[in-house]
């Protein structure tokens, strides 16, 4: 057996500790893109309803990527898009009133936006999760829930 390098033995406990890193296991969404390919091989003329996870695997459609182009000239659309702002969030609050019937949203205080809900699942176990807390997650489900719940102490 070879000896661990200096970084490897320094890996805590709560993310693999010295065998952090070293797994074989296929990443789950691997694993369904997989299984797709697989039942569209055995079933040729078969129609997928894909509802897994949402990264792209084709092109776009050439209307979608000449918008995008004339878009991103524009001087109006720099800056970084997930700043939010007062007008994000105010719709935000009307939203959840409106469609989700959750009146009386802070807009400035309990509206919080995220570049993506991946983005936002994987903060949320900083402030809600200590050492020890058993943690419930969807199956399937973003794994990076998970993950960062483990991060922090959680089972």
């Amino acid at each position: 057996m070879s000896e661990e390098s200096y970084i490897q033995k320094l890996f805590a406990e709560r993310i693999g500790g010295q065998n952090y890193g070293k797994t074989t296991a296929i990443y789950k969404f691997e694993k369904i893109k997989r299984a797709k390919q697989a039942a569209l091989k055995a079933n040729p003329n078969a129609e997928i309803i894909d509802m897994g996870v949402g990264e792209p695997d084709a092109m776009a459609f050439p209307e979608v990527v000449s918008v995008l182009h004339a878009e991103a000239q524009k001087p109006g659309n720099r800056g970084y898009a997930d700043n939010g702002d007062s007008v994000l969030k105010e719709a935000a609050a009307t939203y959840l009133d409106k469609v989700c019937g959750a009146p009386g949203i802070n807009p400035d205080t309990e509206v919080l936006h995220s570049i993506g809900s991946k983005a936002a699942l994987s903060i949320l176990p900083a402030a809600f999760i200590n050492p020890g807390d058993y943690v419930l997650m969807t199956t399937p489900g973003y794994p990076v829930f998970g993950t960062h719940a483990k991060f922090y102490g959680g089972l």
